[in-house]
């Protein structure tokens, strides 16, 4: 990358309220790292109450990348977080192999049509389907971070090639 290149897009970061970036290496060590700093920062600005919710979205969503891993076992994603006048968008993204993307467009087409009585209502069938054990593929995390946004939940899936799609989900606090 050339040095002007990377003043641009620290010069894009701060004009879109960029306050947390990463992309690479997703792993459990990084995600207990970045949610100390989310921490800290929250406490530092934020209220607890709502606090807790930004960082419950944080933690559902960088789950899972880590546990719906990219394809061929790289566990690459994007962790990007803003701040616009108080509004907290959370979005994760991964690369995932293209043929996985039905069943997951047709759950959060689910859930984006859903008020939140729907979505509440769905998180309890799935926990009482769950047997008290969410882990991955249970479903449960797309629920949790609908329940937690002020917003309905979006999403893109971008065809990379014949085989993988680039996956992101973005919620709003």
């Amino acid at each position: 990358m050339e040095f002007t290149q990377a003043v641009q897009m620290r010069n894009n970061l701060r004009e879109n309220h960029v306050i947390m970036a990463y992309n690479g290496m997703v792993s459990d060590e990084l995600m207990v790292t970045l949610a100390e700093l989310l921490k800290n920062r929250l406490i530092a600005h934020d209220d607890p109450k709502r606090s807790k919710l930004i960082f419950s979205v944080f933690m559902e969503g960088v789950q899972n990348l880590i546990w719906h891993g990219s394809i061929h076992d790289d566990k690459s994603g994007m962790i990007l977080i803003t701040d616009h006048d108080g509004v907290i968008t959370i979005m994760c993204g991964n690369r995932i192999a293209k043929d996985q993307t039905k069943d997951l467009k047709e759950r959060l087409q689910q859930i984006e049509g859903a008020d939140k009585d729907t979505i509440r209502q769905l998180y309890r069938e799935g926990m009482s389907k769950a047997d008290g054990h969410e882990g991955p593929g249970s479903g449960l995390g797309l629920l949790e971070i609908a329940r937690r946004s002020s917003e309905p939940i979006r999403y893109s899936f971008d065809e990379i090639d014949e085989h993988s799609v680039d996956f992101i989900i973005a919620a709003t606090i």
